[in-house]
């Protein structure tokens, strides 16, 4: 059953444009998802 529901959020993630690799190292995606998150807010 959880492995139905990341299934459907990788999917859903892959439709929004979100690349979602679970062979990368877990600190290298945060790493990432951080600095877009810093370039969302001083955008504003």
């Amino acid at each position: 059953m959880a492995k139905k529901q990341l299934v459907d959020l990788v999917n859903r993630l892959k439709k929004s444009g979100i690349k979602v690799s679970f062979s990368k190292p877990r600190s290298k995606t945060l790493i990432l998802i951080n600095q877009n998150k810093n370039l969302s807010s001083s955008a504003n």
